[in-house]
This record gives structure tokens, C-alpha cells and sequence, in this order.
């Protein structure tokens, strides 16, 4: 069974590979309840419309595909769910609604209804308010007592984590290579070519 398969079984919510192209630019804003194509397992169906549009504005579709299209919304979703404890949960809940309403005393709307200058102008003033990420090492804090993360810095870490184990991501854009080969111990920089994603 194929990652894609596992996924649609699993109420669509891994998000790896899945195709969630169908969530349009911008939902009608004057709905009260956002349409999505997917069933959220955590987040509401306004947080989850939200939660898709900042990542795909981290993560814009161009040549390669877009934070919603590899279904990173729905991984997030499914990782809030099963990762979080439910301290955590409703902390990271909070600190979304306090992101959106940030949004709207800087442009008089929620953040679904500007347009994309006005997205990417706002999240990179959280970008640059958020700070650098504690040093680590294999997921190991290297700092005794490191400074709180922003919710931006942490959406953001979660965005990346999402885009770039996808299956798509892994096999077509990265450098893939299921069963490695010869081990190469010096190798000019200039024949490396793509990242390698394992």
C-alpha cells in the first residue's frame, strides 16, 4: 500500500502526498464557516482554512508544489492532534486566533481575506519578530534554558517539517535514492547536485 492509499484511509489527514488542490485562493469571505476538501481531526474547519492559507503563502505553488496542494494543512493538523499535549493544544489554538486578530488591527481584516502583499508583508514582520530558533542537534535544545518560541517560528518549523518529508517532495525534487550506493567519502561539490532527502 502506497503512502497515498494510507493516507485517503486514514480520513485524509496525513497530508504528505496528499492533493488538497482543490482549496481555492481565497475562500468567500463572508461565509461563516470556511469549505475545505478535507476533514480536519483537530483543528476547527475556520482554524484549519487559516492554517492552509498561512502555509501556503510560506510555501506558494511555482514550478514545484504548494504547501496545500502536498496537503502540509492536513499534516499539521494530524500533528497538533497526536504530538501536542492538550496544554500545548489549546496554547497553540490561542496563539492562532491572537495571530489572526494581529492581523486585523494591522490591515482591518482577517488574515483569509488580504491579498497576497498584504500575506506575505505580515508574515515576514512575524518572521523578523520571531526570532532565531534555539541551537540544536538532532532535535536536542543546546541551550540550558532557551527563550519561548513564537507561534510563527513553530507554524513555520511545522510547514517545512510537512513540505519536505512529503512523498512528492522526497522522490521528485530531492535527491532520491532507495537502496544507496557506493559510499563516495570526497565528491566535488559541483557533481552533488540535488539535496538528498534520507
Amino acid at each position: 500500500m502506497n503512502r497515498r492509499e494510507v493516507l485517503k484511509n486514514t480520513s485524509l489527514f496525513l497530508g504528505y502526498s496528499l492533493s488538497a488542490g482543490a482549496l481555492s485562493e481565497l475562500f468567500i469571505a463572508c461565509q461563516k464557516e470556511a469549505q475545505l476538501n478535507w476533514k480536519p481531526v483537530f483543528l476547527s474547519n475556520n482554524q484549519a482554512n487559516l492554517i492552509a492559507e498561512i502555509t501556503e503563502t510560506i510555501l506558494p505553488k511555482t514550478e514545484t508544489p504548494g504547501a496545500k496542494e502536498l496537503g502540509v494543512p492536513q499534516f499539521i493538523d494530524k500533528m497538533l492532534k497526536d504530538m501536542l499535549s492538550e496544554e500545548d493544544q489549546k496554547a497553540f489554538v490561542e496563539d492562532l486566533e491572537k495571530f489572526d486578530k494581529s492581523c486585523e488591527e494591522a490591515y482591518k481584516k482577517p488574515f483569509i481575506e488580504c491579498t497576497q502583499a498584504e500575506r506575505e508583508a505580515f508574515l515576514l514582520k512575524a518572521d523578523k519578530e520571531g526570532g532565531k530558533l534555539p541551537p540544536s542537534a538532532w532535535g536536542i535544545t543546546l541551550v540550558a534554558k532557551p527563550a519561548p518560541i513564537s507561534f510563527f517560528r513553530r507554524l513555520k518549523s511545522l510547514t517545512l517539517l510537512g513540505y519536505y518529508t512529503s512523498e512528492k517532495v522526497g522522490k521528485e525534487i530531492l535527491s532520491y535514492d532507495p537502496i544507496p550506493g557506493e559510499f563516495i567519502a570526497c565528491m566535488p561539490l559541483d557533481k552533488v547536485g540535488n539535496a538528498w532527502n534520507e
